[in-house]
């Protein structure tokens, strides 16, 4: 028997279908070149549904991005941990920070600048919400404080994850600045590893 979705969960998925339907359409177009009505019309949505959930299209950018990477890093992050995978805190570390640069080549290039931008010019009238809108990294905390006996720096674990969160962002502004002409999963990978590789003593895994 199939199960319905609550209000509350139909709501979700209807954010998640515009977002989704919004990435698509600025890959194929620019975001410049798409309307609300573009928009809706894609996704199955009536414009008023769309403005339950958005002010505007700027709005996409400015609230769902870190929405849905952090859906994107939770449902993936959650179903690798149910499989029995990233046993270690390290390597449970290693594979969030991953997730996170899979889900800004998903969200592409464009949407990835933008959002950087619109969020980052938030920042001059104050106060930011950047990092309360990033929820989804207490999983990222609660990996570093719990890896905390291999820690061979004199870094707290505070300290820790600010340089692992400044490394990602790093990554994706740079990404950004070089008008994605590297992949940044790939790269992203390489850094990642130097990076926690030098703060924990577990060796990384040979294949």
């Amino acid at each position: 028997m199939e199960q319905r979705l609550s209000r509350k969960e139909r709501a979700a998925e209807t954010k998640r279908k515009i977002f989704a339907t919004a990435v698509q359409l600025i890959k194929e177009k620019g975001y410049d070149k798409i309307t609300v009505r573009e928009i809706c019309a894609a996704s199955g949505v009536a414009k008023g549904s769309f403005y339950v959930h958005y002010k505007s299209k700027e709005d996409i950018l400015r609230e769902s991005y870190y929405a849905d990477m952090g859906h994107y890093v939770r449902e993936r992050f959650e179903a690798c941990s149910a499989a029995g995978k990233s046993a270690s805190y390290t390597a449970q570390i290693i594979h969030f920070l991953n997730l996170e640069l899979e889900f800004a080549e998903y969200a592409g290039y464009e949407m990835t600048a933008l959002a950087y931008a619109l969020n980052l010019s938030a920042c001059v009238p104050g106060p930011s919400e950047h990092l309360q809108k990033r929820t989804f990294s207490q999983i990222l905390y609660d990996a570093v404080q719990h890896n905390a006996d291999q820690n061979r720096t004199g870094l707290s674990s505070g300290e820790i994850f600010h340089y692992f969160e400044s490394l990602i962002r790093g990554l994706m502004a740079t990404w950004c600045f070089s008008n994605h002409s590297f992949s940044i999963v790939e790269q992203g990978k390489k850094y990642i590893s130097l990076a926690v590789y030098s703060i924990y003593k577990e060796e990384p895994e040979t294949h």
